[in-house]
């Protein structure tokens, strides 16, 4: 086992720090979306859902790949997916609710035909590729192949 570096109390203290940092640079980098997608020439929806999880999550991506390369292919899953599904079934319906009270307009689920297909498709593809409980690179390359055609399909999307 692992020696504790830090106490209870100076660990909380440093999360909560933490969380109040990310929160403030989060709402930086959330409300320039718009201002960043007209003066680069691209639109709201591809920055806002491309790139911005990209950059968003970059730690979170670093570290699955990390695990990964030590051989803990069951971890690096479960931080990629356990993230994304805690996105959708948690954080998405919570700030919907929250949104009725905080902020200047309530927020809806109203999605695209095209924002459910890919939706759906995403899902599908990466249980179908999960369902063995092994992983190659084809699966790999089949995955990121799925995330280049959504990425050029909301690259169109006005």
């Amino acid at each position: 086992d692992e020696e504790a570096c830090a106490t209870l109390p100076v660990a909380m203290a440093i999360l909560a720090g933490s969380c109040v940092v990310v929160g403030i640079t989060s709402e930086y980098l959330v409300s320039s979306v718009d201002g960043f997608a007209t003066k680069v020439g691209l639109s709201p929806t591809f920055v806002a859902l491309i790139l911005l999880p990209i950059v968003g999550n970059a730690a979170e991506h670093f570290s699955a790949v990390t695990v990964a390369m030590k051989n803990k292919l069951d971890l690096s899953v479960g931080i990629a997916v356990g993230s994304s599904v805690q996105i959708a079934v948690f954080v998405t319906p919570l700030m919907v609710l929250m949104s009725n009270f905080v902020g200047p307009r309530p927020m809806t689920m109203t999605f695209s035909v095209f924002e459910v297909v890919v939706l759906v498709l995403s899902v599908m593809s990466t249980s179908t590729m999960l369902k063995d409980s092994k992983a190659s690179w084809l699966e790999g390359v089949l995955l990121l192949g799925g995330y280049v055609i959504a990425g050029a399909g909301f690259w169109f999307m006005k």
